[in-house]
């Protein structure tokens, strides 16, 4: 058994003394040994086996008995047991916790009606049908795309459907690929113009492809609705501009923004701050653990201050708000001159919002705030401002102003249209194509 130790420290000490970097390259490529040390790092590898055959080498023989390795091992064995399950439940609280603050932020105050539905907003559905409606809503996860980072996961379901190609079907969709003869709009927009909350027959692109199919027109027209949950005029023009560099050009573009422009302020996606995490760390698995988040979060604390992360927001800070609108308007000419180049017509939208020109007494989830969403009660006074100073052109549709005398529940939720709603944004579209933008190319 001496020898046996000797033999085996020895070659501990051995592995840790050449298991390096300078070792490795003759062996493996430079990419897999960094890979290798960014999630463990070679030189604690190193340290572990030297330090482990130098206590293999000065423990006593005669305590390496098969009698006594046995009650080690038990020892061993239950006190790594202890520690497991007390980690383990020590990221299930931590984890528990994380889930009762989502609950009680803004994170989800969206459900908050849900208690209490409009019942007038959903006079075609009873209170099943209404909660089979949401859960097909709210239980799609996106599925990663590149550039924009996430899309609406393709879809089957009884009240909400999405298309492999990534929109979401109207009745008598038109054909995919698009067919030149037809005149093909696109309709991009964050979950407002998706429509959550609502069926696919109550959608704005379904009332607006029924009107164009109820009119007597020259050419087919057909809408495909890109509406994205959490897209803002950034992660649209970039689709945009994915479709029409995979030769999918439509005749006419409608961008519908506004609200989430405002809600992220910072011009970063969802999930931005996730794949920062992922990229700065090399993909190291421990940093998704929740015990290890939140220490993360208290050293923050610690190190920053808690201002750094309880902040209040001012939500009517004008040099963000001055921000955010320049952005939008930036978009809005990029997006002209990609859609010039391939003769392609667009229509930019304003849309309306509950923050803006609306009688909350008519708005039952005002009563918990708006979170982030606040940023727009100050931001479209502002941009009202703008545009009577500066005409944005005949392809820029101000639609915010539309619910001002409406005196009726129109939303489903804390910002999502109900179908009503959805069918007067439609209709106030369609004027406009026909009387303007599509003039006479129908």
């Amino acid at each position: 058994m001496s020898k046996l130790k000797y033999i085996i420290g020895i070659i501990f000490i051995l592995f840790g003394l050449v298991f390096n970097e300078s070792n490795l390259r003759n062996y493996f490529s430079t990419y897999a040994i960094m890979g290798l040390d960014r999630r463990i790092p070679i030189l604690l590898i190193d340290f572990i086996f030297i330090v482990l055959g130098i206590i293999i080498l000065l423990i006593k023989s005669d305590l390496l008995t098969f009698e006594k390795i046995t009650k080690y091992y038990k020892v061993s064995a239950i006190t790594v047991l202890s520690m497991l399950l007390l980690f383990i439940f020590a990221n299930v609280f931590v984890y528990s916790i994380s889930i009762i603050k989502d609950i009680i932020v803004y994170k989800n105050q969206i459900f908050s009606i849900y208690s209490e539905p409009f019942t007038s907003l959903y006079s075609n559905l009873n209170r099943k049908q209404v909660d089979d409606l949401l859960r097909e809503t709210w239980s799609r996860p996106y599925v990663y795309e590149p550039f924009t980072q996430f899309k609406e996961r393709p879809y089957k379901g009884k009240y909400v459907n999405v298309n492999e190609h990534g929109f979401r079907p109207v009745k008598d969709q038109g054909p995919w690929p698009p067919v030149l003869d037809n005149y093909n709009i696109f309709l991009f927009g964050g979950s407002t113009t998706f429509n959550y909350g609502l069926s696919d027959d109550q959608t704005t692109a379904e009332y607006l492809q029924r009107y164009f199919s109820d009119a007597k027109l020259n050419k087919k027209v057909f809408i495909y609705n890109f509406g994205r949950g959490n897209y803002y005029s950034t992660q649209e023009r970039i689709l945009f501009e994915k479709l029409l560099t995979a030769g999918l050009s439509p005749n006419l573009a409608i961008f519908i923004d506004g609200l989430n422009d405002f809600y992220y302020i910072n011009d970063e996606p969802q999930y931005t701050e996730k794949i920062r995490d992922f990229v700065d760390n090399g993909g190291n698995l421990l940093n998704k653990i929740p015990f290890v988040k939140a220490v993360k979060s208290f050293k923050m604390i610690f190190t920053n201050g808690s201002k750094s992360v309880f902040k209040n927001e001012n939500y009517n800070d004008q040099v963000i708000i001055t921000k955010v609108i320049n952005r939008y308007l930036l978009n809005k000419k990029l997006i002209e001159a990609v859609s010039s180049h391939f003769a392609v017509k667009t229509l930019f939208i304003w849309q309306p919002v509950p923050t803006y020109k609306y009688d909350l007494k008519y708005h039952k989830p005002a009563r918990c705030g708006f979170g982030k969403f606040t940023y727009s009660k100050y931001g479209y006074p502002r941009m009202a401002e703008y545009i009577k100073k500066v005409s944005l052109g005949n392809n820029f549709l101000w639609l915010a102003d539309m619910q001002k005398n409406l005196k009726q529940p129109l939303y489903v939720d804390i910002d999502h249209y109900s179908g009503e709603m959805s069918e007067k944004i439609a209709k106030r579209i369609y004027d406009y194509l026909i009387n303007d933008i599509m003039k006479d190319k129908l």
